[in-house]
């Protein structure tokens, strides 16, 4: 887990620096718009791509560890980042909880957008409560003319008694819903790219699946591990396919059979069928069956339940502990064991899902031209001689 914990601190580590930057040096104002000290900045874009990614305490983290960075090069006496902190952890947060219940496009939007409303009511709060409190105290001496005089220009029926309600509800609610809006867009459109490299895990498989062996062995330290060794065999799998799985209670096959119809497209809950024999589910393309034939004695009582004919009828099939002597050479066989956290997996294809790869076919096509061309010389070399 060492390794894997070094690849999550560098992740979060180069997801704050481009955070820190975004958020200390790219920026503007739109004066002509919003107040000139409210800068439009994208820097929440960093935290809510890991906070998706790795989860809500990595948004969270980046969000907090930022804005400390910037304490150092503060004019606001820190409550501008103090401030920044809290509005960042109420879009990343929230955010990150729901797309975390369910990792598709709808929850994505729905949680950017819970976010960006979270985050900007509590913006308003922050600026009622904290911020222009202390700036009229610590900058202003108790006195509320000079932030007037700041507003005046675009707001000239502005006084003490209306402030709040001008400064909140057409300075800082528009401007944070712009901001959040726009981080919120780049968001729907970078996250899934750049996913593919936050989750990855390094070192989690000591080597990972190759279609192109008749046999190997794939070990994995976690259960992500087991996840991502499924979604690999998945992609192999045609209708009528099965796969015998084996291995001692608790080694992972339930585990297993769960990212592989995740994968395959399964929407329910997949469970063990150790009572139930048999559980079918409904794939985006195939039906999967699922079978554990643990308590079944011998072949003969699994044919007069009629299972046979299931399997037959096409599909994915997954069986644990199988009875049925006649697939075990069509079948796709994988053997599953349990040391400590590590799980080693003895993987054999059958003949007909082996993937030939390119280079190998490319290397045989040139070496089976020159077989050719010597064959041809040879003959060559033969009728030669003969004729001489």
């Amino acid at each position: 887990m060492k390794k894997i914990s070094t690849a999550y601190i560098a992740k979060i580590a180069l997801l704050t620096a481009i955070a820190f930057i975004l958020y200390a040096f790219c920026k503007f104002n739109l004066p002509f718009i919003f107040p000139s000290f409210l800068e439009i900045q994208i820097s929440d874009l960093p935290a809510i791509i890991g906070g998706f990614a790795l989860g809500p305490i990595s948004g969270c983290l980046i969000i907090i560890i930022k804005c400390c960075l910037k304490m150092a090069m503060t004019t606001t006496a820190c409550v501008g980042e103090v401030v920044d902190i809290i509005v960042g952890i109420a879009f990343v947060l929230p955010a990150s909880i729901i797309y975390k219940l369910k990792k598709d496009k709808k929850h994505a939007i729905i949680a950017l957008v819970v976010g960006t409303a979270t985050a900007t009511a509590m913006a308003m709060l922050c600026n009622y409560l904290i911020a222009v409190p202390f700036y009229v105290t610590a900058f202003f001496k108790g006195s509320w003319e000079p932030l007037i005089g700041m507003l005046r220009t675009l707001y000239p029926s502005i006084t003490r008694e209306n402030f709040y309600a001008l400064y909140l509800f057409a300075g800082v609610l528009p401007f944070n819903l712009l901001r959040l809006i726009i981080v919120s867009l780049l968001t729907l459109l970078l996250y899934k790219k750049l996913s593919v490299i936050l989750k990855k895990e390094f070192s989690s498989d000591l080597n990972a699946f190759d279609p192109s062996k008749a046999e190997q062995t794939i070990t994995v330290k976690n259960l992500k591990g087991t996840a991502r060794l499924a979604r690999q065999v998945s992609k192999i799998l045609t209708n009528g396919d099965v796969i015998l799985l084996s291995g001692d209670l608790g080694a992972g096959k339930t585990t297993f059979t769960q990212s592989l119809c995740k994968r395959l497209g399964v929407k329910e809950r997949v469970t063990s069928p150790t009572f139930t024999i048999l559980n079918q589910y409904q794939g985006k393309k195939y039906v999967i069956n699922h079978l554990d034939m643990y308590r079944i004695e011998n072949a003969d009582d699994l044919y007069e339940t009629g299972i046979y004919e299931e399997i037959e009828n096409g599909g994915i099939s997954v069986i644990e502990w199988n009875r049925y002597s006649e697939l075990e050479e069509k079948a796709i066989k994988i053997d599953i064991s349990l040391k400590g956290n590590i799980r080693t997996f003895e993987i054999a294809l059958p003949q007909n899902k082996i993937k030939r790869k390119k280079s190998n076919r490319a290397e045989e096509n040139f070496k089976d031209s020159e077989n050719a061309s010597s064959n041809m010389q040879e003959e060559k070399e033969k009728d030669e001689s003969i004729d001489v």
